[in-house]
């Protein structure tokens, strides 16, 4: 299962309607174009340096014996940016100043919205004193942790 990174801006509230939510999984896209990825990410140097790192892995391989050796090394290359990619991305926002306030356990962006909007209108009540339903309570089955239906701990200690 993914999950999100939810970053605020600097000096921004924890609801703060810019939050960023960056998708902490794989992704195809960067696998298929590496540097271009970083580069339309903002990600300068590192875009940069993958860039020639390409055409230095593909101008030294151009004879028959060491093309198994690029190859390899260029696979290498577009795994590390599609796994490390977007963590990458997070670190380049928190040095900027970014807070990371979340993390969501979902592979659904709307869900992972909703669930940290939840928790926000959770912790401050509006001016009318309304909160939110709270989430399903524990169960004596599930042994003090919160149940989500389908999701209840079966056997598990």
């Amino acid at each position: 299962m993914a999950s999100y990174l939810v970053l605020t801006p600097p000096a921004a509230l924890r609801n703060d309607e810019d939050a960023r939510f960056i998708a902490d999984k794989f992704s195809w896209i960067a696998f298929l174009f590496p540097a271009i990825w970083l580069l339309f990410k903002r990600q300068w140097i590192a875009g940069i340096a993958v860039a020639i790192l390409q055409l230095v892995v593909t101008t030294l391989t151009s004879e028959p014996r060491a093309m198994l050796a690029g190859f390899l090394v260029e696979l290498a290359l577009r795994l590390l940016v599609a796994l490390e990619g977007p963590a990458f991305v997070a670190r380049g926002l928190e040095a900027g100043g970014w807070t990371l306030q979340s993390i969501i356990a979902t592979d659904d962006l709307a869900l992972a919205e909703m669930i940290y909007h939840h928790e926000t209108a959770a912790h401050e009540p509006d001016d009318t004193g309304w909160q939110p339903p709270a989430l399903p309570q524990a169960t004596a089955k599930s042994e003090g942790r919160t149940a989500f239906g389908l999701f209840e701990n079966y056997g598990e200690r």
